[in-house]
């Protein structure tokens, strides 16, 4: 078979699959989540046939007004590969976890539907393509938010009415980037001061990408959608697929579509600020589990925006290996919450204390994501904020660093709180887990969140095809004492002593920070 040939299997092995599982597998759930994880693992070894082969190009005339192209990068490649790596362990997960799940066939076929969009938004060069595949994800998530059951049915509403609205916004600012550049490709680089039409173009633009990636005040539906989805339907899209392609479009459009100016700049950071806030502060407060990561999912995507918007080495690539970490860690988490939850009957904080002492397979993919979650180094977490921290500081940018300093701490004073609750002390301390197919996803991942440091540091070379730079000094400038690095460990510290303060007064995990419901703030 020809490398160009191969190069689509990604995208058509799990749509074929996917689209035969309900026919076939309706009443059978464990054979379609068989057909499921098979449909990966072909997928997977396709890509291994081609993988470190960039210089693969298909491309099919269509219709004689343009192009389908689809093309093999370092940065696509390791992109894939990620996305690869997430649905396999989901797909590895859901092989246990598939009786719990109150529509499988349904669940199994749009989990499938939505990796081969996201592989194709991955793998396209054209626009067109990537408008297709994009508006597929959003079909495919819709429909898993659905797979939860009835009472899914509001929030899978809401998701596809806020998803469609931010979709007609990327669409109008698809047409006025086509007017502005015919052809259709991504590498225009058009400066984004030039007119009011490209102004618009990349506005309209970066609301779409950025409402994908969970920017406020596109972000309302994914907590409700973290509540009544099945556990690793949230850890396959929302917390993964979805914020890769939404920061990897973020990327395109400021990095490759247009040249961004103060005014861009300006105007990305605020989103970025508020939307760190808007997420953060909720979820100091918030006594379910699902709802809190949901949360803290959104967060991060604040620094991602900054990091891009400083149009900096530095800063591009801590936002670029902030998605890939957070996507790592925050799926692992989620695969941790469906283990607990299973075991309480509930995500609610109060039923979870001591949860650690009887769950410690899964206590421990939490703590291996913690690391990575609140930047403790040499987690990727640590490189991406040290990264976009820098990039700031480099730009003169000193408030929007303050700003998300602060909000670092806040995130830190969050997963605090949580550590707290499973360890909290109980007297029914006999373990209750054993290895299985629910706890392997959860230290694999977990064990690659700890690792993510060593695995861009290999993997440099990709970041550096993708920013266009061969200088690789941003990797190396992580390593060593700066004030940045100690205004991390302040992050650690100060973090810490905001949990401890407001448990102290609390009396107790659950209940820290509920003072601040009563706050006239």
């Amino acid at each position: 078979m020809q490398p160009e040939t191969i190069l689509l299997l990604p995208i058509l092995i799990p749509l074929v699959f996917g689209l035969a599982i309900v026919p076939l597998c309706r009443k059978k759930p464990v054979l379609a989540a068989s057909l499921a994880f098979l449909a990966v693992v072909l997928s997977a070894m396709a890509y291994w046939r081609i993988a470190g082969n960039f210089s693969i190009r298909f491309v099919q005339p269509w219709l004689g007004q343009f192009e389908l192209s689809f093309s093999l990068t370092q940065w696509k490649g390791l992109l894939l590969g990620f996305a690869l790596v997430f649905q396999l362990m989901t797909g590895v997960y859901v092989m246990r976890y598939v009786r719990r799940l109150p529509r499988p066939a349904m669940f199994l076929m749009f989990t499938l539907v939505a990796f081969a969009s996201a592989a194709g938004v991955i793998l396209t060069d054209n626009l067109l393509v990537l408008l297709v595949a994009w508006e597929i994800f959003l079909v495919a998530l819709y429909a898993l938010i659905h797979s939860g059951g009835p009472q899914a049915h509001g929030t899978a509403l809401k998701a596809l009415i806020i998803g469609g609205g931010s979709d007609f916004l990327m669409i109008l600012g698809l047409l006025l980037f086509f007017d502005l550049h015919p052809a259709q490709t991504i590498g225009a680089h058009i400066q984004v001061g030039g007119s009011f039409q490209a102004f618009a173009s990349f506005f309209l633009l970066f609301l779409g990408a950025g409402a994908k990636a969970g920017m406020f005040p596109f972000h309302t539906w994914i907590p409700d959608a973290a509540e009544v989805m099945p556990a690793p339907g949230f850890a396959a899209l929302p917390a993964s697929h979805e914020k890769l392609l939404g920061i990897y479009f973020l990327f395109l459009i400021t990095h490759e579509m247009f040249t961004l100016n103060a005014t861009a700049q300006t105007l990305m950071y605020i989103f970025a600020v508020v939307t760190v806030f808007v997420s953060i502060v909720p979820a100091l407060v918030e006594k379910n589990l699902r709802r809190v990561l949901a949360l803290t999912a959104i967060a991060p995507v604040g620094f991602m925006i900054a990091g891009l918007a400083t149009s900096e080495i530095a800063g591009m690539a801590g936002a670029l290996i902030l998605m890939l970490t957070h996507a790592t860690y925050k799926s692992t988490m989620f695969f941790c919450a469906g283990n607990l939850e299973e075991e309480s009957g509930s995500p609610m904080l109060e039923k979870l204390q001591g949860l650690a002492w009887r769950m410690p397979l899964t206590a421990l993919g939490f703590v291996l994501a913690f690391t990575a979650a609140v930047s403790l180094p040499p987690t990727g977490g640590f490189m991406s904020k040290e990264l976009i921290f820098e990039g700031l500081v480099e730009r003169g940018h000193y408030a929007v660093f303050i700003l998300l300093w602060l909000g670092a701490i806040l995130i830190m004073a969050v997963f605090c709180k949580l550590m707290g609750v499973l360890w909290s002390a109980t007297e029914q301390r006999a373990r209750t887990e054993g290895f299985s197919l629910q706890t392997l996803p959860v230290l694999l991942l977990g064990l690659g969140a700890v690792m993510s440091g060593a695995i861009f540091n290999a993997v440099a070379p990709a970041f550096n095809a993708a920013m266009g730079t061969a200088d690789s000094h941003w990797v190396s400038a992580m390593w060593h004492l700066s004030p940045l690095t100690m205004a991390s460990y302040c992050v650690y510290l100060f973090g810490l002593l905001l949990f401890l303060a407001f448990r102290l007064q609390a009396g107790s995990s659950v209940a820290a920070f509920d003072s601040l419901t009563d706050s006239p703030v």
